[in-house]
């Protein structure tokens, strides 16, 4: 088993810090939550800028491997979409309203934000999805594949918004599946239909 750094292991524990109390918290409460020196904490993130890109980059890569998880154990594109669509709403709605509200204040802050690039994260997965659904003889081969992807991202940052609005975050699962059936309805041959119908 790998060794886990010191960064690393701070960083799990501040994320759900992050969880617990948001994000109003200074280094020096961070620290103490901790149980640790602020100094320490300096050592390992030169800011708390740093330290909430370093969560976040945490959060979208442990997301990315569920996601891969959940994909590779479906039999077919179109259970693979519903699957990790459930995966998604699953884990974003862990974070809670509050840190999302509070992530939201700190948008205009490039050295956040670089490591947050949700809609290319969202675009990325339908188009492996799409991939996988058209060489499954499942989607249609005359798919545009780069504005579907853009389309889906776009309504999916919708659902989990960090400008504080979170219209959807009661019922995520519930928005997020009917998203999937629209879009899985416009992707789906014939063959895919009838498939499509049996997870309906």
């Amino acid at each position: 088993m790998p060794r886990v750094s010191s960064k690393d292991k701070y960083t799990v524990q501040v994320f759900e810090l992050f969880k617990e109390k948001g994000l109003m918290l200074n280094m020096e409460q961070i620290a103490q939550n901790l149980g640790l020196t602020k100094k320490t904490l300096y050592n390992n993130f030169s800011s708390k800028q740093e330290l909430i890109a370093t969560v976040l980059n945490y959060f979208y890569t442990e997301l990315d491997k569920k996601i891969q998880v959940s994909s590779q154990k479906s039999t077919n594109a179109i259970e693979a979409f519903f699957d990790v669509s459930v995966v998604i709403s699953s884990e974003i709605s862990k974070l809670g309203t509050m840190l999302l509200k509070d992530i939201s204040l700190f948008q205009s802050c490039p050295e956040i934000f670089r490591f947050t690039d949700r809609k290319g994260f969202y675009s990325k997965l339908l188009r492996e999805n799409l991939f996988r659904g058209i060489e499954e003889g499942v989607y249609r081969e005359d798919i545009d594949i780069e504005y579907s992807a853009l389309f889906y991202a776009s309504a999916i940052e919708l659902f989990y918004r960090w400008d504080g609005g979170f219209p959807y975050m009661e019922n995520t699962a519930q928005y997020h599946r009917a998203l999937v059936v629209h879009n899985l309805h416009s992707f789906v041959n014939e063959k895919g239909f009838e498939l499509l119908k049996t997870y309906l």
